[in-house]
């Protein structure tokens, strides 16, 4: 896969990825958050150099109506590098290796046992990091170890760190000599009476960090990727003003949106109420090594917004913010998604994650209040 056009950063392998509820489609509506979910994860500095330290964030949230045991986010501590052909099951094979000790959840991952240490049946959540953040050092070899990819425009290594939530344990699986599919997932999570959770309980995801030379730009410089700015939520024609949380560059957190619930007697009488981010130009990076398109102008990211929420309904799951060749799509009136509030009053929350096309990721939380 190309590393400029990846097109998301953190994947979800087992688990919760489609909610509970039906669209008027007969698929789950994947904006409504009812089940366990991660909906983003992110890497500061998005595109790192070998040798430096790399913060991991990760965006999940448990939406289950009600929950016999609460949701955790748990980090597998190793980072699994530069894996076959840079596909995340081959890390699977990583995770089985050990010499039957203990991971260490302190040593930042890179080189540390796999998990496979410990024997299926085994809680591994005493000796997993938990929480919503992570940190690792990139190996110094990892772009001099990977193996060359013919047409890319610069070496680069690739480093995977999985991250699991969980409404209950972890424990290996005993592998199935029958199954020979490299996809198979080899953790599982069981509530405190043993039983194997099903996809509304939990969910494994992943984040790919990729790492390139000091020199490795076209200038000579290093490569880089920041992660989208978000500077204000649009919210019906008004700015409502966000702030990072402390010791992030890319979770931003808002004041509670106030609105009303739907009083019609028919939800398609409801009126909606527009909402979507600002990111500024700046944000819009160029290609590094530069790529022209068709008519010579360098090309630049792609950014776009995926939307979600815990009660009421989006007209659209994503929205477009800046094309790669044209730029700019337009202000909030163009771009803006359509939120239909809940025929009922409560609490819930709404989230916009930014991404672009090279695994830079940033998200806002807006808590919302229905009267």
């Amino acid at each position: 896969m190309h590393w400029k056009h990846v097109l998301v950063r953190g994947a979800l392998l087992a688990g919760a990825w489609m909610a509970s509820s039906c669209a008027p489609t007969g698929f789950a509506d994947e904006t409504l958050v009812a089940t366990v979910r991660i909906l983003a994860s992110s890497s500061d500095p998005a595109y790192a150099q070998p040798g430096s330290s790399v913060d991991v964030q990760v965006l999940a949230f448990d939406g289950r109506p009600t929950a016999p045991e609460p949701m955790s986010i748990y980090w597998l501590p190793f980072l699994c590098e530069d894996p076959a052909e840079d596909a995340y099951y081959a890390c699977f094979q990583q995770l089985g290796a050990g010499d039957g000790g203990v991971p260490d959840a302190g040593d930042g991952g890179a080189g540390s046992a796999g998990i496979g240490a410990l024997r299926p049946g085994v809680d591994l959540t005493p000796f997993l990091p938990t929480g919503p953040s992570y940190q690792f050092q990139m190996p110094g070899d990892i772009v001099s170890r990977h193996t060359p990819i013919p047409g890319e425009p610069a070496p680069y290594g690739l480093g995977i760190l999985f991250n699991v939530a969980c409404a209950g344990h972890l424990e290996l699986l005993q592998p199935d000599p029958s199954n020979d599919n490299p996809q198979q997932v080899p953790i599982g999570c069981f509530d405190s009476s043993e039983n194997q959770l099903g996809a509304d309980d939990w969910v494994l995801g992943f984040t790919r960090v990729y790492a390139f030379d000091a020199d490795a730009g076209a200038d000579g410089g290093p490569i880089t990727n920041a992660n989208p700015v978000i500077s204000s939520i649009d919210v019906a024609g008004s700015p409502l003003s966000v702030a990072l949380s402390p010791g992030t560059t890319q979770v931003y957190t808002t004041q509670t949106f106030t609105t009303s619930h739907c009083t019609a007697d028919r939800r398609s009488d409801c009126p909606h109420i527009a909402i979507g981010p600002l990111v500024p130009q700046s944000s819009w990076e160029e290609l590094d090594p530069v790529q022209l398109d068709v008519n010579g102008n360098p090309e630049h990211e792609e950014i776009w917004a995926d939307f979600y929420s815990t009660f009421g309904q989006f007209t659209g799951d994503a929205s477009l913010l800046y094309d790669s060749i044209k730029g700019y799509i337009g202000g909030p009136s163009v771009t803006d998604n359509q939120f239909l509030p809940p025929d009922q009053p409560g609490t819930g929350f709404i989230w916009i994650v930014v991404h672009d096309n090279r695994g830079g990721a940033s998200w806002v939380t807006i808590p919302v209040q229905v009267n």
